[in-house]
């Protein structure tokens, strides 16, 4: 090593030596990151405390919540050793259903149609877990009450279904048997061997609870809730319901054969084989506006202390299908919403059989609503042409008519007598014009009551309307208009328009004036907000009803010689009047009144 390299070495050694004395750290300083440590270290011991703490805290807070046996004794009797447990789930299905089963009260805990969809697009779930509860209970022999939805349940598969069991001890036990039917069925049955010696002495029934927070499932919470109700059935009668517009809470004394939890387009039903004792159902409205409604219904059911015991039911769950209901013959179709009277016959034997009749061969309901709509008004048509003849002969006497107006204009007594001896003179009916309109209105009504339940009108789609059975919409606006809606019903505007043209058409050829005249133009705009928010299927039929009404008018119009008629009415004037009996009677009635027949109109 040379003497450069021996001066530069000593050189950078003595630089890091001063270098290492001016920075060395103060004594405040110094104590300054002691302190730091001595923090740090205090509190990692305060956090290994706290860890420690809550440690001991959740042990004691899980032996809090584990009852010992003592408690589980005075709470569940018998039964303490099934108190305890963990809820474990268990899944099996059917071409139609999904089913998921729960051991906590050996259960449905949900139920999935899974050929069907919400409106959404999402799975269609008829029934799930919390939001919904089915359970039992009895007083045991031991003064405890017995709850099936509290204690825990073996699950045993089986080819056709799952059997959920809860054994006391070898020969004692209660079976919840599940077995899938073919379509939207599921039997179930409660078994109870040995139980005689542990159900009461002086009971005689389960109480049985069946809550439902129904789903919404459509389109529109306000079409679920004001669809949505509890439809029930004595044995050997009809299918009776609860109010689907208030809350209401109805005791059924009397054997029940079902309970029907029913919404707009499925429900959920349950079926006794041997019928309920009694009950009572109750459905309330949310106020919070998250379900339709609230659904609930206790049932009795009769047990007689036997040494081996078995009660059996069924579940449907499914749609509001008419021709599915009715082959379940129990008189569940009574939940499709077919009208009364003479609009329910109607629909019943004309409507549901020639829509199912068409829709076996076309597919597309747009036009199978277009065909309906061409059946019934061919059906119609000798009553429209009746209708057009008797407005035509009206027409050619209204000469006539406007000068016994001008004759005694303040006198409408005396008008009417006038006007009654030119009819009969003429042989027109003045009634003749309505009777066949008056025939064609149970055509209308029941088609207001069948289309917004026909379930086949359910996500059908056709031209705009994405689904028939709910309202169409091609602008929804920023802001709601009361008594309209928050958007345009295209189809809606179209029967409107037609109804319209029709009313002003109908008005010429018939001559009215005054208020009627107004009254009729008012209708139609009415119902623009009526319906804009009804069924399109329903609104769709009404427009094309119009315009086969208008285009029979115009045809009949064609053929009719108005001419001809005219002569027709003044050579009947030429004939002798021949009187009814019903007028006759009315005539002699009047003489021993003291009053002149001439002043009915008799001559």
């Amino acid at each position: 090593m040379d003497r450069n390299s021996i001066i530069g070495l000593g050189l950078i050694f003595v630089i890091m030596i001063t270098f290492a004395y001016v920075n060395q750290p103060s004594q405040a300083e110094l104590d300054a990151q002691i302190r730091a440590k001595d923090s740090i270290a205090l509190v990692g011991k305060k956090m290994d405390s706290l860890a420690a703490i809550q440690v001991v805290e959740q042990k004691k807070a899980e032996l809090a919540a584990k009852p010992d046996s003592v408690s589980l004794n005075n709470q569940f009797g018998k039964f303490a050793a099934n108190s305890q447990g963990k809820e474990e789930f268990a899944t099996i299905e059917s071409e139609q259903l999904r089913l998921t089963f729960s051991n906590k009260g050996g259960r449905i805990y949900k139920v999935e149609l899974k050929n069907y969809k919400r409106s959404d697009g999402s799975p269609l779930v008829l029934l799930e877990g919390a939001k919904s509860q089915f359970s039992y209970e009895f007083p045991t022999s031991d003064v405890k009450a017995f709850n099936s939805s509290e204690l825990f349940y073996q699950a045993i598969p089986s080819a056709t279904g799952i059997v959920y069991k809860l054994e006391m001890e070898p020969g004692k036990f209660i079976e919840h048997h599940y077995v899938l039917g073919k379509g939207f069925d599921v039997d179930f049955s409660i078994k109870m061997n040995g139980m005689e010696s542990v159900v009461a002495q002086n009971t005689s029934f389960l109480d049985l609870t069946w809550k439902q927070n129904i789903l919404l499932q459509e389109k529109t919470q306000e079409a679920e809730e004001r669809t949505s109700t509890i439809y029930y059935r004595y044995p050997d009668d009809e299918a009776d319901f609860i109010s689907e517009t208030k809350d209401e809470k109805v005791d059924l004394k009397t054997p029940i054969n079902w309970v029907s939890f029913k919404q707009q387009y499925f429900n959920s039903t349950l079926i006794a084989t041997k019928n309920f004792t009694e009950g009572a159902i109750e459905t309330k409205k949310d106020e919070q506006k998250k379900y339709p409604k609230f659904m609930t219904a206790n049932l009795i059911l009769p047990y007689n202390h036997g040494a081996s015991e078995t009660i059996d039911m069924k579940f449907y769950f499914g749609p509001n299908h008419y021709k599915t209901l009715q082959t379940l013959n129990i008189g569940l179709e009574k939940v499709v919403p077919m009208g009364w009277g003479i609009f329910g016959w109607v629909n019943k034997v004309v409507t549901v059989n020639v829509f199912y009749w068409l829709g076996q061969y076309l597919t597309n309901f747009g036009l199978i609503i277009f065909l309906l709509t061409l059946i019934v008004k061919t059906i119609l048509f000798p009553l429209v042409y009746r209708s057009y003849l008797s407005s035509a002969k009206m027409r050619v006497l209204k000469p006539e008519i406007d000068e016994i107006k001008a004759k005694y204009p303040d006198d409408m007594a005396r008008q009417q007598q006038e006007n009654m001896k030119i009819y009969r003179k003429a042989g027109v009916n003045p009634m003749g014009g309505c009777v066949p309109v008056l025939l064609q209105m149970p055509i209308l009504i029941a088609m207001f009551q069948f289309f917004p339940s026909a379930f086949e009108l359910r996500q059908q789609a056709f031209l705009w309307a994405t689904d028939l059975s709910t309202y169409d919409s091609i602008f929804n606006l920023p802001f709601n208009i009361p008594f309209y809606g928050d958007h345009v019903s295209l189809f809606t505007l179209l029967m409107t328009a037609s109804t319209l043209v029709y009313t002003i058409y109908n008005n010429q050829m018939t001559g009215v004036t005054g208020q009627m005249k107004y009254i009729s133009y008012i209708m139609p705009v009415m119902f623009l907000g009526f319906f804009n928010s009804y069924s399109s299927g329903l609104t769709y039929y009404y427009f094309v009803s119009n315009l086969f009404t208008i285009g029979q008018q115009l045809l009949i119009r064609g053929f009719v010689d108005e001419k001809a008629i005219h002569k027709q009415l003044e050579e009947n004037k030429k004939k002798p009047v021949t009187k009814s009996k019903f007028q006759i009677k009315l005539e002699e009635m009047a003489k021993k009144r003291g009053i002149d027949p001439d002043k009915l109109g008799g001559k």
